[in-house]
């Protein structure tokens, strides 16, 4: 299968593929599309996260949906709220004129006005296995005409602790239902569910990894987030002909993003998932046209858009798995030409290029921010082409040319060379960004990052026992461990550069005690403005400064992150209150 169009697929859907820009299926999506359509039976298909799994089970189950029954069809299961929002997205995105109702479902919401939509029809439900109980034990959700039972990312569903609940809602699905499982690894918990839930099982892997086109020339900036609006600016007034796109984590960093370079004078339009379709087309159409250069875009919005041209992409957020990266440097680099690719850290997500580097083969080399003098230089060229293409001959000139060249003779030679020069600032040079970016990067002293898990003395938790750790597990030397400071309730572990990613993934994958705990990511701001030692406050990566409160946004607008399984503080805040996220966030970034 070459292209979704050899298979048997409803002509709106087919429709629908098309004007999302999907032509040709991915690895695990040729493999196990046309055995979902064809024959019914449980089905376990194994793929990493971003191979286009969510399209995989999802056009088959769209294009099985009778539309003339009322009452839930299919349940999809997913771990997080965050990949309910997704799955339901990319479903209802192609499957708008098809007359199917989704539903999402996951704690959080309202669940009065949950129980409403799943009153007035849906069929299909999107949801989180704490909700989705929740609702069955309430008797607000029926699974009598259930014909498709999806477990998405299952593997990490189990690690979360979910199945019992995933036992629950299977115990009371009709017995001749169909299970279509989906999950990254193999694990034994995979096999139990599979001996215990499935039948006649047909197991499809998919093993082919994508990799990143040698046309594309990788770079990685450091940029602190308050700064790095202005450093966006930099590098694309670098590029005289910059023509790409700006991904962004969230719709609203992209409204922000491009209301702050439509200040500066640079054509910039956005894509979200809020925009109505015909003005998403009207936007694609005017970038395709060039009638604007800078588009900004969230990896859903930007599906779709098909350009050849392309010179840049910049990463504004770092995308949290390497699929997502692959498929964004991917629309630059084509059709033989060259293209580049940026991708803006802060300090404290610079150890994640080097996990991006290792998971990708690539070697994203560092690059300064571009000087104020040689963005002066590129804006005089400008100018100066401006004054040699006014010298042509033939060129045809406005009724009050005439006018204005009287109104000059009036004046002084050195009046109309001040006047011009004030016109060519005004034209060329008026918004551009002349604070010092040149060392953008914090002090090493200004901040410190660190791994905190939530054990300390009160847990029998000691100095002793992390260092040991570290040594014996992790495989440390002693110079490689800077700190390890162990309070109350928590314990905080510094190490060096090279190793702390290694670290964080070891403290996540085997406990160092029995007692249950999490490990994440902390910043220590040194409070003594002055460089001696002071007062610090140690705050989990994404916490405001000021009042301790979590926000969606830092001060320069974006989402700020956690390294937990690249996931971020938001997330993690989603899963406290809700009993629905309480055992973890996969954090996994999608492909459709």
């Amino acid at each position: 299968m070459n292209k979704f169009t050899d298979l048997p697929l409803s002509p709106r859907l087919q429709a629908a593929l098309a004007e999302l820009g999907f032509t040709t299926p991915t690895e695990i999506q040729a493999k196990v599309i046309p055995t979902l359509i064809a024959e019914k039976r449980d089905v376990h298909a194994q793929a990493q996260t971003g191979t286009g799994k969510t399209f995989a089970f999802g056009l088959p189950l769209l294009d099985s949906i009778d539309t003339s029954i009322k009452n839930t069809q299919a349940l999809i299961i997913a771990p997080t709220r965050e990949l309910v929002l997704q799955i339901y997205e990319a479903l209802k995105d192609v499957s708008r004129q098809t007359g199917i109702i989704i539903e999402p479902v996951y704690g959080g919401m309202s669940i009065t006005r949950q129980i409403d939509s799943i009153r007035r029809g849906a069929h299909i439900i999107v949801g989180t296995p704490g909700r989705l109980n929740d609702h069955l034990r309430r008797k607000t959700l029926s699974l009598k005409d259930l014909k498709t039972f999806i477990l998405d990312e299952a593997d990490i569903m189990l690690e979360m602790g979910f199945k019992e609940e995933i036992d629950e809602i299977l115990k009371m699905a009709p017995k001749d239902r169909q299970i279509w499982l989906f999950s990254a690894t193999m694990g034994s918990g995979i096999d139990q569910l599979i001996k215990s839930h499935m039948h006649d099982v047909f197991s499809v892997r998919a093993t082919k990894k994508n990799e990143a086109s040698k046309q594309v020339k990788q770079y990685f900036c450091v940029a602190p987030r308050g700064k790095k609006a202005s450093v966006l600016v930099r590098f694309i007034e670098a590029s005289p002909e910059f023509y790409g796109i700006i991904f962004c984590q969230t719709k609203l960093l992209t409204n922000e993003i491009t209301e702050q370079l439509a200040s500066k004078g640079l054509r910039a339009s956005c894509l979200h998932g809020d925009m109505q379709q015909n003005l998403r087309n009207q936007v694609i159409k005017g970038f395709k046209n060039k009638d604007f250069s800078i588009l900004l875009a969230t990896d859903v919005a930007a599906r779709g858009i098909d350009v050849s041209d392309l010179t840049h992409v910049i990463n504004y957020s770092i995308p949290d798995e390497f699929d997502s990266y692959i498929h964004r440097i991917g629309r630059t680099g084509r059709a033989g030409k060259e293209g580049i690719a940026i991708t803006l850290v802060t300090q404290s997500e610079k150890h994640r290029i080097k996990r991006l580097e290792k998971a990708t083969g690539a070697i994203l080399q560092e690059i300064a921010v571009p000087e104020f003098d040689s963005i002066v230089k590129i804006k005089m060229s400008a100018a100066s082409d401006f004054i040699e293409q006014s010298k042509t001959p033939d060129q045809k000139f406005s009724p009050v040319h005439k006018t204005i060249k009287e109104l000059i003779d009036s004046f002084t030679e050195e009046e109309i060379k001040n006047a011009f020069a004030i016109a060519l600032e005004e034209k060329y040079f008026k918004d551009i960004v002349s604070e010092d970016l040149s060392a953008v990067s914090p002090k090493a002293d200004d901040m410190v990052e660190e791994i905190c898990i939530d054990l300390g003395y009160d847990d029998d938790m000691s100095e002793d026992i992390v260092r040991s750790y570290l040594y014996n597990t992790c495989k440390l030397l002693p110079q490689e461990i800077n700190k390890v400071r162990v309070i109350n309730k928590k314990t905080f572990i510094s190490v060096s550069d090279n190793k702390f990613q290694e670290v964080l993934d070891l403290l996540r994958k085997t406990p160092i005690s029995e007692m249950r705990h999490r490990a994440f990511v902390v910043q220590d701001f040194k409070r003594d403005s002055s460089g001696q030692a002071g007062r610090t406050r140690m705050r989990r990566v994404g916490e405001r400064r000021d009042s301790g409160r979590s926000d969606s946004r830092s001060r320069g607008g974006e989402r700020r992150s956690s390294s937990n399984r690249g996931g971020g503080w938001d997330r993690d805040r989603s899963r406290r209150d809700s009993s629905d996220e309480r055992r973890g966030s996969s954090g996994r970034s999608r492909k459709y």
